[in-house]
């Protein structure tokens, strides 16, 4: 019995489509990048090992694993593992996906909120509403 609840909108597109010809695996390689972002910002050795390296190395892992599983299963299939790239932006450099077809995809307005968002998140004080105070207390 399949569940009631399909969160998959875009079922008719097909295996490819959208952030997967970036990456066959978007949401670890976005804590990958969280985790590449954390050792940046870190000032020491054990700060970087532990906000750094650790998320890197875990969610690599976790995503080869996740690779290995589905193969095994039959749940990834040859043409979504030939078409994509578990490293983002790979497909796309190597010419397995295009720019244009990914661009075609995109919901503009989900790009313009993210950006407007990452924006008023990284500003400072300069431009960020009064409602967003993560860290700062007020006096």
């Amino acid at each position: 019995m399949a569940c009631p609840f399909d969160f998959n909108a875009y079922a008719s597109r097909g295996e490819v489509f959208g952030i997967t010809r970036v990456s066959r695996r978007p949401e670890l390689a976005g804590l990958g990048f969280y985790g590449i972002a954390g050792a940046l910002v870190a000032t020491t050795a054990t700060q970087v090992a532990m906000w750094g390296l650790g998320p890197v190395i875990s969610f690599s892992i976790l995503a080869l694993h996740s690779d290995r599983v589905q193969r095994r299963s039959g749940e990834l299939s040859l043409e979504k593992y030939q078409q994509t790239s578990l490293m983002p932006f790979l497909a796309l450099l190597d010419g397995r996906q295009t720019l244009v077809t990914l661009q075609d995809e995109l919901v503009t307005s989900n790009l313009v909120a993210a950006g407007l968002l990452a924006f008023f998140l990284s500003a400072g004080g300069a431009v960020k509403p009064s409602w967003v105070a993560f860290g700062k207390t007020r006096v």
